[in-house]
């Protein structure tokens, strides 16, 4: 017989404010006696995750050394858990009172239910559409590709992503970020799918139990704030849309007939070609494009993962190694990443060129500062306005594959009107621009 009622299962990768909040809110969420365990997994967190789980008294902590993935450490998790009940916890939640007592209680007065997921609020406390149906084909093709402008795609991108629809009534849906399971509609070996590493895995699974007569369901009387996505954002834009495509593949491939994974293939590549022809920004470069329509979501991130706060520091080329940012907003957004800790600068020298020079080098100034020299792609750059700007383009495309490389966000500061010419070409996740008496704290957004 079981020792406890519940078994917590919630996986840890460099999210450590997260992660503390989320326990902290856990005896808010559960009324009564409840006998439960946490099972944490740790992805080789660099930021102090691990320690601050193994200190907490009702964890039991099972450390990897490497990111081995959110599917294979939910697994992890569950051949370790003892509980009747499964709950699969993102460490972004935090509940609200009762939210956990109340989702129990909804399976034990619904025998029929397998498995039950709480209504999301953002952080400023507005509702979070978290919820999305299994898609139909139409809308995967309209989730990845600009399709979606006609209607037949837009609509079923919206019914895919459930827009409009009533959330103040208990539905037939589920969420992976907190879902409560019980443990005998699920295989003894498993939960996830790891084929599946980060994206999608929850899509294979209700699947699975739909297709098995089981049911989830949603209710909006138990109530948690999401912050969404806190572990997936380090992952850096590219790496993330790999395995998001990827994935998405890998799901197509379980679910769909060959000849419209070879058309979803096809759309897909010709979406990528006609964005590059009409100079649109895209997410992966083809080399990466390629490998993930074929279902390889590549490498997942590891090691050093902090966010990265890349500035165009047009005022030189060339800067020595160790030498001081030029400008004051640049040297007060450097002093202000030093004193965070968490973050990592990349200084991008950019001096118009009057020659063309082809090497990209990146240098490391200390463990928060790397520096860069833009390559110029023609001559004349220091004359002619129009190819300075093709030269920054050109080096910033150059220097994203460099940071394509990297885990970790990114964002963008412009440090004068010249650089504005990079947005885009650098795979950032913000812009904002600084004068130079303005920190980043007060930096206001010029593009997004």
């Amino acid at each position: 017989m079981s020792s406890v009622d519940l078994s917590i299962l919630l996986v840890s990768w460099n999210t450590r404010d997260e992660t503390r909040a989320c326990l902290e809110s856990l005896p808010t969420g559960i009324h009564g006696d409840l006998r439960f365990e946490i099972v944490a997994v740790d992805n080789g967190s660099c930021d102090g995750s691990a320690e601050l789980l193994d200190n907490h008294p009702q964890v039991r902590l099972l450390r990897n050394e490497h990111n081995v993935g959110f599917a294979a450490a939910v697994n992890q998790a569950y051949w370790q858990a003892r509980g009747a009940l499964i709950l699969l916890l993102n460490s972004d939640v935090r509940f609200h009172p009762g939210a956990l007592s109340t989702m129990i209680e909804h399976l034990r007065q619904h025998p029929e239910a397998a498995g039950v997921s709480p209504l999301y609020l953002n952080p400023d406390g507005t509702f979070q559409q978290h919820y999305v149906n299994l898609p139909t084909f139409t809308a995967t093709i309209a989730l990845v590709t600009a399709l979606r402008k006609l209607p037949v795609f837009r609509q079923a991108l919206h019914r895919f992503q459930m827009r409009g629809e009533d959330f103040s009534r208990p539905r037939l849906l589920a969420s992976g970020s907190c879902m409560l399971l019980r443990r005998q509609v699920l295989p003894t070996d498993h939960i996830f799918d790891e084929r599946f590493p980060i994206y999608w895995n929850d899509a294979v699974l209700a699947r699975t139990l739909r297709d098995a007569g089981r049911q989830l369901w949603m209710i909006p009387h138990a109530v948690v704030t999401h912050s969404r996505g806190a572990s997936c954002r380090r992952l850096g834009p590219t790496i993330r849309q790999r395995h998001l495509l990827g994935s998405l593949v890998g799901y197509l491939s379980l679910t769909e007939p060959r000849y419209k994974l070879a058309i979803f293939r096809a759309v897909a590549l010709v979406d990528h070609g006609v964005k590059r022809l009409f100079g649109r920004p895209v997410p992966l470069g083809l080399s990466d494009l390629r490998a993930a329509l074929g279902g390889d979501v590549g490498p997942l991130p590891d090691g050093d993962i902090r966010d990265w706060w890349v500035i165009v520091d047009s005022g030189r080329s060339g800067a020595a190694a160790g030498s001081p940012p030029s400008g004051t907003a640049t040297a007060a957004l450097v002093t202000e990443a030093s004193r965070l800790g968490d973050k990592r600068v990349l200084l991008l020298h950019a001096e118009p060129a009057a020659r063309a020079r082809w090497r990209l080098t990146v240098q490391t100034q200390d463990q928060s500062v790397w520096s860069a020299d833009l390559p110029s792609a023609l001559p004349f750059g220091k004359y002619v306005r129009w190819i300075d700007r093709i030269n920054l383009r050109v080096g910033a495309g150059r220097l994203r594959r460099w940071l394509d490389r990297q885990a970790g966000a990114r964002v963008l500061y412009l440090t004068d009107d010249r650089a504005t010419a990079v947005i885009g070409y650098l795979g950032e996740d913000e812009v904002h621009s600084v004068s130079s008496s303005s920190l980043p704290a007060v930096a206001e957004p010029a593009h997004v």
